[in-house]
């Protein structure tokens, strides 16, 4: 016989499983596992605190890119961009000085007093003063007239080398005139709109320490030139001032020429004018250019020429004779119009007349002044 509880089941009746875990009761919600709710509780909590450890990572995932690209260790950092760089504006080139710039000459024509100071026999420019420049200004206001296409630039021609017929302390037959009256005349000029040539006579002074006495005036100031006078020169010391006729060589006058062909580019001021006042014809084509009787200047030919210097060539004869118009007019034609043609070392003329010693034959006008050829660009009067 077989067991019926656990064989045979009987017809129409299911088999009796385990209800508890088969078969739950209609109506009756089945009843769950407490095993198997434990087991969901974890996975719950286990899902959940996964999550957060991602969304946590998620976080700080910036913070820990930073960090690393940040490190000196060799990766590549993430940084910001750049912000443009302004745009520079290039730097001009410079403009070489142009002694050009600024100079009296060729544009201006110069008219000058001439004097040695506190001396008014020698010129209207004795003393510097209100009537001194009234009369100065009538006096260029004149050739402004006579040529308007070149404006008068007025000046003053002062002898600050005076030469003596005695030897003096120095044995140089000269003497300087004082600094202070120097000053006097510079800050006059400087105030007036004027031109102040450094009037060098030298006596027996030797060249270069008489021009280096001087030559801080020409550097320091635009409107200070200078102005020299064979006729007082003596280099070899072969004569006294006034009594003996002076014959120089254009090597004695070269030292003076350089030295203001240097002043330009090294003091950034514009070209520097040289007056050489010539009293008497010059030797080039005589037999003897050396004797002073004959000439003044033995080889003008030989004009050292630089073209940061206008060397002026000044006819300073004196008249007050019959016929003195005209002989004055020959001594510029052959002086300044032949001699610049032959020798091309100098490019301007100048020419002076004295007030009072030719005032007995009629003065020179304007007019007939700037007739000759070429016209004269420096014009001075004496007394």
């Amino acid at each position: 016989m077989y067991d019926r509880d656990k064989t045979m089941p009987l017809p129409g009746i299911p088999p009796q499983h385990d209800r508890d875990k088969t078969m739950p009761l209609p109506g009756i919600p089945p009843q769950h596992n407490p095993k198997q709710k434990k087991y969901s509780r974890r996975l719950i909590i286990s899902v959940v605190g996964a999550s957060l450890v991602i969304i946590s990572a998620l976080m700080f995932l910036p913070f820990v890119q930073t960090y690393f690209n940040s490190s000196t260790n060799g990766a590549q950092a993430v940084r910001p961009k750049p912000k443009p760089k302004p745009t520079s504006t290039p730097t001009p080139t410079p403009i070489p000085f142009n002694p050009s710039v600024g100079a009296v000459l060729p544009t201006h024509r110069v008219v000058a007093f001439y004097a040695v100071p506190g001396a008014e026999v020698t010129g209207p420019a004795y003393a510097p003063d209100a009537q001194m420049l009234a009369n100065l200004k009538a006096q260029g206001a004149a050739y402004t007239n006579a040529d308007p296409a070149h404006p008068v630039q007025l000046g003053i021609d002062l002898v600050v080398s005076v030469p003596d017929n005695y030897p003096g302390p120095q044995q140089t037959y000269s003497h300087h005139v004082d600094a202070a009256t120097i000053q006097s005349y510079i800050d006059f000029c400087k105030s007036n709109n004027l031109l102040l040539f450094l009037d060098l006579n030298f006596g027996q002074a030797p060249i270069k320490p008489e021009l280096e006495y001087f030559m801080p005036y020409l550097e320091h100031y635009a409107f200070v030139h200078m102005a020299i006078d064979p006729e007082w020169m003596f280099p070899r010391r072969d004569g006294i001032p006034g009594t003996n006729l002076s014959n120089v060589r254009a090597a004695d006058l070269k030292p003076a020429i350089e030295d203001l062909a240097d002043i330009p580019m090294k003091y950034h001021l514009p070209r520097k004018i040289l007056i050489i006042h010539q009293y008497r014809g010059d030797g080039d084509l005589m037999n003897n250019p050396f004797d002073a009787g004959q000439a003044e200047i033995a080889d003008k030919r030989n004009l050292f020429s630089d073209p940061r210097v206008d060397v002026v060539m000044h006819v300073d004869s004196v008249g007050g004779f019959p016929g003195d118009h005209q002989e004055k007019e020959l001594q510029y034609s052959q002086w300044v119009k032949d001699d610049m043609q032959k020798y091309n070392n100098f490019k301007y003329g100048g020419f002076k007349i004295f007030y009072r010693l030719e005032a007995k034959m009629g003065l020179m006008t304007p007019q007939e002044v700037l007739s000759m050829a070429p016209a004269p660009m420096v014009v001075t009067y004496g007394n």
